[in-house]
């Protein structure tokens, strides 16, 4: 009989494509559903023909064949004696489709298996699976093919200093729960000056942690302090295992220095780890640890600004309007930079090497318009975000209580000029606050109060959502 416990998912997401290479995940989702009490609910995504030429036969014919791998992952599973809540057909990209079905539902987990979710996935930027352990907002279990997979003995947690360092330690002692496995903490120093005095420091973080989990989920993990770098720790402690552990990590830890930077770290350990992984990120794209990481302060008393700026000539002149207008207002300017996580997954290269030269951009796009702000006195703070642009920049600006938003009139990418505005009119249609746009001509508008003398100049846009 299934055990209600303090952490655990109270809805499991499989992502799968019906094939047999899915057979670990889909056991160990049915696993952890019967163990912890959860929903089961399966998801298959299926990715049309992308031609407004294709035929509807063609179209229905793929429909079909998705719905027939399905059935047959549900059919897999109820012979196996699980129960499904809710099995769901979707068109599209596999990756957006499977978080987006995620979010719906208000899943507090994806499992996955490893090889991706067909031929397709495991293409130049691998498979599916890598995918979502990138891009999710909701934790992912990402499972290797093979017997030996599931279910594991033990999980091996690698611990940090950030919020979603400590969700991973929660939730994967609440698996480790569910399956009567034993759990270990494992911190890091560098090697360099009083080692042994920082093991010592690590270890009595370790175990403060460990008795806040033990409270919390019922079950103590144990601490181990060591010297080197996380997720090479890990992978090393996994190595000398003769059965594979579940690997539970937090993105930040795995990244070091935001969630942006996850890349090439994660990477690693999906490529090595012969055990599951567990990738607990962040829980909004625009969340207050991440914000709080940078040197903000949190909920701030007083006027707050946020331009969005993607380097461009005219980001720049928003930029410059923007830090005006903090500074003559006396408000705190956000400068925002959003690294497209569609262009970072559809790059063509490694992803964790596209995403920080993606990033390394959007730190020089806002340091220029840092040294704006401080000309003119302004506090400002510097983010650079991954995710979908338009959603992230109102999420964000809820977040730090922004009003007005300040955006070029050219949107955030410069890689295709068909694009040229659709951010910025994906904010304006969908902001519950004042948005300013600024266009590209360099006369166009004065700080004061959002216009120019005599009216709204041709070269920005003043929409009050207020």
């Amino acid at each position: 009989m299934s055990q209600k416990i303090n952490g655990f998912p109270e809805k499991i997401l499989l992502a799968t494509d019906g094939m047999e290479n899915t057979t670990s995940a889909a056991r160990a989702a049915v696993d952890l559903a019967g163990k912890g009490g959860a929903e089961l609910h399966v998801v298959h995504v299926w990715h049309s023909v992308p031609s407004p030429y294709a035929s509807g036969f063609i179209r229905g014919g793929l429909k079909e064949v998705g719905r027939e791998a399905l059935e047959r992952q549900v059919r897999r599973i109820e012979d196996e004696g699980g129960t499904v809540s809710e099995a769901s057909l979707m068109e599209g990209r596999a990756v957006e489709g499977i978080i987006a079905r995620a979010e719906e539902i208000g899943a507090g987990l994806v499992v996955a298996g490893s090889r991706g979710m067909g031929r397709l996935g495991r293409m130049a930027l691998g498979s599916v699976s890598t995918g979502l352990a990138h891009r999710s907002h909701c934790p992912v279990l990402i499972v290797p093919e093979g017997e030996e997979a599931w279910p594991p003995e033990r999980v091996l947690v690698g611990y940090g200093s950030f919020e979603d360092a400590d969700r991973a330690g929660f939730l994967g002692a609440s698996l480790a729960r569910a399956l009567g496995a034993g759990v270990e903490l494992v911190g890091v120093t560098g090697d360099g000056g009083d080692a042994e005095e920082r093991l010592r420091d690590v270890e009595r973080a370790l175990e403060s942690r460990a008795d806040e989990i033990e409270e919390a989920v019922g079950l103590r993990p144990r601490a181990r302090p060591l010297v080197g770098e996380v997720a090479r720790a890990i992978l090393g402690i996994h190595a000398e295992e003769e059965k594979p552990a579940l690997l539970s990590f937090g993105s930040k830890v795995l990244g070091g220095v935001g969630r942006v930077l996850v890349g090439e770290a994660l990477d690693e350990v999906l490529s090595k780890s012969r055990g599951p992984v567990l990738i607990t990120p962040e829980p909004h794209p625009a969340s207050k640890a991440r914000i709080l990481e940078r040197g903000g302060t949190g909920n701030r008393e007083g006027p707050a600004i946020l331009v969005a700026t993607d380097g461009s000539e005219v980001a720049l002149r928003a930029g410059e309007y923007a830090a005006r207008l903090a500074g003559g207002l006396g408000a705190k300017l956000f400068v925002l930079h959003v690294v497209d996580e569609h262009l970072a997954f559809h790059g063509g290269i490694h992803y964790g090497e596209f995403v920080e030269m993606l990033s390394q951009d959007g730190r020089e796009a806002t340091a220029k318009v840092r040294a704006l702000a401080e000309e003119v006195g302004a506090e400002c703070e510097e983010l650079v975000v991954l995710g979908r642009p338009d959603r992230t920049i109102l999420a964000v600006a809820e977040e730090v209580g922004a009003d007005p938003i300040v955006l070029g009139a050219e949107g955030m990418s410069a890689f295709e000029h068909a694009l040229i505005g659709s951010v910025s009119e994906e904010v304006l249609r969908h902001a519950n606050r004042t948005v300013l746009v600024v266009g590209g001509h360099p006369e166009g508008g004065h700080p004061e109060g959002g216009h120019s003398e005599g009216g709204s100049s041709e070269g920005e846009r003043s929409e009050d959502r207020s």
